[in-house]
């Protein structure tokens, strides 16, 4: 009883959050739910464990404004019409343009309900979406990134996979990039989705990048239905190149300076034990006069006595 109460209070926290938060999205009337599915991994995941419930879909941005994050509250019903569980996801994607899509990836474990477990799942019937927060932004993605060639088979462990390269056709220099997929069944509803790794930590115009990606929990039963896939290049903005860090003095004749790409040393922790080092010395230091005064006290004091 005590684990269920702490659970509702727990979402009850969280639902409380999410309601504060999507009082000041303003473009949530312009995010839709184009079509979803789900299914329960036999096996663990990147997210999932043997038994959880996951539920897939996409979203559109179906207004005219730049959507700069998009956060879903997904509740699951079974057939008699009660509400299960509770469970948040993020689409996997930023800078939303208009009538663009993007996956999504929505978890339900054991937390996500108040009974504290999962044998519901069987008798699910739907699962209702709200969007909770999704706000305009005039930032958009750099959009000289292009996907130049792509192309999708079934490995010997009867995975999908799909391989590819994007390329840098602008101008500028990028940031850190990557790729998602999205992965659909004959009927265009989505059973899958998946993204890569970061690719690189920047690419210069014109230089080209090979990745490849599989759908998240994939397994030989889900490739089997997969009859098409969509992709969406994500990137950040590049990172400021840090400054050069002077040369301490007196170094030895010969030596060479750090390379730009070794790993920085962090100068906190230099600092942590120069200042470590200093107050120990202090405290020793101080320590030291007290007993001096101390004891040349306690002599005058002998002195004293004996005249």
């Amino acid at each position: 009883m005590k684990k269920l109460m702490s659970v509702f209070i727990i979402t009850l926290f969280l639902s409380g959050l999410c309601m504060s938060v999507s009082s000041v999205s303003a473009a949530k009337e312009d995010i839709q739910i184009l079509s979803y599915s789900w299914y329960v991994p036999q096996n663990y995941g990147y997210y999932a464990m043997p038994g959880n419930l996951v539920v897939v879909g996409e979203i559109q941005n179906v207004g005219s404004s730049v959507i700069d994050f998009v956060r879903l509250e997904g509740i699951a019903y079974t057939t008699d019409g009660e509400p299960q569980a509770a469970a948040y996801s993020i689409a996997f994607v930023n800078n939303l343009l208009p009538q663009q899509k993007a996956p999504f990836y929505m978890l339900f474990n054991e937390m996500s309900t108040l009974s504290g477990n999962l044998t519901w799942i069987p008798l699910l019937d739907h699962v209702s979406f709200r969007v909770i927060l999704a706000d305009e932004t005039d930032v958009r993605q750099y959009d000289g990134l292009k996907i130049v060639a792509n192309t999708s088979y079934v490995d010997n462990n009867g995975y999908y996979n799909v391989v590819g390269y994007l390329q840098n056709v602008g101008s500028q220099q990028s940031g850190k990039v990557w790729v998602t997929g999205t992965f659909y069944n004959a009927t265009g509803a989505v059973i899958g989705t998946g993204f890569t790794n970061y690719l690189a930590n920047y690419t210069a115009p014109n230089e080209s990048i090979q990745f490849s990606l599989k759908p998240l929990d994939v397994t030989p039963e889900m490739s089997a239905q997969i009859a098409s896939y969509s992709l969406l290049i994500q990137s950040r903005e590049p990172e400021p190149t840090p400054s050069p860090t002077p040369a301490a003095t007196g170094t030895p004749s010969g030596s060479t300076n750090e390379s730009p790409s070794a790993t920085p040393q962090p100068t906190q922790s230099t600092g942590s034990a120069t200042s470590s080092s200093t107050l120990v010395t202090a405290v020793v230091a101080i320590a030291v006069v007290v007993v001096v005064v101390v004891i040349a006290v306690v002599v005058v004091k002998r002195k004293a006595k004996h005249q």
